[in-house]
């Protein structure tokens, strides 16, 4: 039996061997014809690169589709022609408007925003720096189309608009607290135009000042696009 078992190893061990003579003549055989097949095909890749046509496809899938870009209106060519003579310019004083404590109290139960500094007057009194309760930052902005006189202005300045689109904010700066029975109003300064297809996008410098003083409260760059 002890025999049987020594002469079985043996045999094991032959035949590892001789798999492992194969494996290696057999990879020694191979290694020529896979370094031709790897130069062959890196000899095309370099001729499909080197070819013009090829070339040449590579360089336009790189270029930027320009010519799928529209160029604007007539429309809206005028209206930007017309309000470059106004760039730089103040373009718009609104109407004094009176900030109560009760459009505050509204717009804070409206955004849920009812930190006591904004609504509770006995507190802000004796807690805030301020001694009186202020108004809402976003507040102020929700209120810029209103001291702008939007439909007003845009019905002098764009008769022709189809629809005019707020696009939103560049910066927002709050500069100062504006305490309620307050008077502000806004003041608008035409900063760029870009012109679209079939709309005008406008960047406003807005001031918003307070008082008799004329104390700035907040600055922000908005941006509106008319549709023409």
């Amino acid at each position: 039996m002890k025999e049987d078992y020594v002469k079985l190893v043996a045999l094991l061990k032959e035949k590892s061997q001789q798999i492992q003579l194969s494996n290696g003549d057999f990879m020694k055989r191979l290694e020529p014809q896979v370094r031709e097949l790897k130069e062959t095909f890196n000899q095309s890749v370099s001729n499909s690169f080197a070819n013009a046509w090829f070339s040449k496809y590579i360089a336009s899938a790189n270029e930027e589709p320009q010519n799928l870009i529209s160029p604007p209106t007539p429309e809206v060519l005028t209206l930007k022609q017309r309000l470059q003579t106004k760039l730089g310019q103040e373009v718009h004083v609104g109407e004094w408007f009176t900030l109560t404590q009760a459009t505050i109290d509204e717009f804070a139960a409206v955004t849920g925003d009812s930190q006591w500094i904004h609504i509770d007057l006995e507190r802000a009194k004796t807690e805030s720096p301020y001694k009186s309760t202020v108004a809402h930052g976003f507040l102020i902005l929700s209120l810029l189309p209103h001291l702008r006189g939007l439909d007003e202005h845009a019905g002098s300045q764009y008769p022709e608009a189809r629809l005019i689109v707020n696009c939103g904010l560049n910066s927002t700066r709050f500069l100062s607290a504006v305490k309620p029975d307050t008077e502000i109003r806004s003041r608008t300064i035409l900063r760029a135009l870009t012109a679209n297809k079939r709309s005008l996008d406008i960047v406003e410098e807005v001031i918003v000042e307070a008082g008799e003083r004329r104390r700035e409260v907040c600055a922000v760059e908005l941006i509106t696009r008319i549709y023409l």
